[in-house]
């Protein structure tokens, strides 16, 4: 399960404390309404919940996302969202 997950990297995290870690706190995968290959954004975890139902990331950006965030050392010790869109449908459906 997604908590036995956790537990076992937070387990390891104090096992060997010379790993360090990042928090990507990814917004709703949402792959038939966000388009691929956006730019992805990264913000603060601290931003308001009423913004954060608004952001979508398709699931390849997700993982494009989890790669750039290995070798981005700033993000190094940080709990930060990842998201692409800022609503569910590209600008092209909505017309």
């Amino acid at each position: 399960s997604f908590h036995g997950i956790k537990r076992e990297g937070e387990d390891i995290l104090r096992e060997f404390p010379s790993l360090s870690s990042t928090v990507l706190q990814m917004a709703k995968f949402e792959d038939n309404f966000v388009v691929e290959d956006l730019d992805v954004n990264v913000g603060q975890s601290s931003e308001g919940e009423a913004t954060n139902k608004k952001r979508r990331i398709n699931r390849r950006d997700a993982a494009r996302a989890v790669v750039d965030a290995l070798t981005n050392e700033a993000l190094v010790g940080e709990k930060v969202q990842v998201w692409t869109a800022p609503d569910s449908k590209p600008k092209e459906e909505e017309q």
